[in-house]
């Protein structure tokens, strides 16, 4: 498609337009020509003396519009019209002409053309012919832009990895990506041109015409978490995602919908809390020192008991998230060796194999008998480690060898 490029205009000043006027008669048409440039000095005039040649013209260079006479030889105007809409389907077409007939206006409205207008005897004419020009351009560039932003935003929909749904001003369903149909089991076809109410269940569709009056509103609902319910009935929660797209005066006319199912994650993190709510409840009742790592060796439980056998101060919660290596490391010169206290904790990690009755050495005579229990956790392996002051009659700490 020709057509001089819309951006990068500076706000205010007019974008230039290249215009293709086609006249059988050489001096109007360099007559007009002049006067389009001296009323709109944004105009690039090329004229032409036949269609044959405007044709030409028509597939070398790009142009905004084509203004031609009617009455010319071998071609008139609206068989013109016809082969030039052959090159350039959309291009901007006005008729001007000294032939005033409704007939031809009514032949010339039928076929297409973008506008119409009579030749005068003034110059005023040519004011009007700018105006016209200048006004089935920007028509004509707004498609254009208007096309391609709905080309961005359906190959955005098409290629999103998350389920996507688009609604008209109505809250209507008007596309349905891949995605939405895997996560929701319906075809886009069973979904266009209906509402929401299909995949939502009867107890969360209050909450979500909330969602959609807040949005068509911009008053909010940019984001919900809801459950919805799939084609075959099975329950799923959903994080839905919502973008209102509005027009030039501020009017919503479609809004974008995105949405993951987190069902599988839900449920992680309530185990996730379940499991962490066990081992805070074990760790403040038992009568030793206690320690959980998760995966990543980063504290996920810790009790007072543990606290006050490495005489720290401070709150047990506070430690929740902590590197445990530095832990091991902070607390390790109390230990006749430091050094190895930190490296057979490692040692132990490495191998994941339980430990009873560890005895540690103390830096004053004491020591500490160890217990550890690799566990497993919802989102990984961890590790549990017990902590309690050893008797004399303790056993000795295993050899590593």
């Amino acid at each position: 498609m020709h057509g001089a490029d819309p951006y990068g205009q500076s706000p205010g000043r007019p974008s230039a337009v290249r215009l293709l006027h086609v006249d059988d008669e050489p001096d109007f048409a360099e007559l007009t020509a002049a006067f389009l440039a001296r009323v709109d000095g944004s105009f690039t005039v090329r004229t032409e003396a036949s269609p044959r040649a405007a044709l030409e013209a028509l597939v070398d260079e790009p142009f905004d519009c084509v203004v031609s006479d009617y009455d010319m030889p071998g071609m008139n105007g609206l068989e013109f019209l016809e082969r030039a809409r052959e090159i350039d389907s959309e291009i901007p077409f006005v008729l001007f002409t000294g032939k005033g007939s409704e007939e031809i206006a009514s032949e010339a409205i039928s076929a297409g053309v973008t506008d119409y207008i009579q030749k005068g005897t003034g110059t005023d004419q040519y004011a009007v012919l700018a105006n016209r020009v200048r006004n089935a351009v920007e028509q004509y560039r707004s498609r254009r832009a208007l096309a391609a932003s709905q080309e961005r935003l359906s190959r955005f929909i098409d290629q999103s990895p998350l389920g996507t749904i688009e609604y008209d001003e109505r809250f209507r369903i008007v596309r349905v990506n891949a995605a939405a149909e895997s996560i929701l089991g319906y075809d886009a076809d069973d979904l266009v041109g209906g509402t929401w109410l299909p995949f939502v269940p009867e107890e969360a569709r209050r909450h979500v015409a909330e969602v959609e009056r807040q949005l068509l509103a911009e008053a909010g609902g940019y984001r919900s978490v809801n459950d919805n319910v799939t084609a075959t009935g099975e329950r799923i929660r959903c994080a839905w995602h919502n973008q209102v797209v509005t027009d030039a005066d501020g009017a919503v006319i479609s809004v974008v919908s995105q949405f993951e199912d987190i069902t599988e994650r839900e449920a992680r993190k309530r185990e996730i809390t379940r499991t962490n709510a066990v081992l805070s409840t074990i760790c403040d009742t038992l009568p030793v020192g206690m320690l959980a790592e998760d995966a990543d060796r980063r504290v996920i439980a810790i009790n007072q008991q543990l606290y006050d056998l490495f005489d720290i101060d401070g709150a047990p919660a506070d430690a929740v998230g902590a590197d445990c290596e530095r832990f091991a490391e902070r607390v390790g010169g109390a230990f006749a060796d430091p050094e190895g206290f930190v490296d057979r904790i490692a040692t132990v990690v490495a191998e994941r194999r339980p430990v009873r009755d560890e005895r540690l050495p103390l830096a004053d005579g004491g020591a500490f008998r160890r217990t550890y229990q690799p566990i497993d956790l919802p989102d990984g392996q961890g590790h549990l480690w017990v902590y309690q002051e050893a008797s004399g009659d303790d056993p000795p700490p295993p050899d590593d060898d």
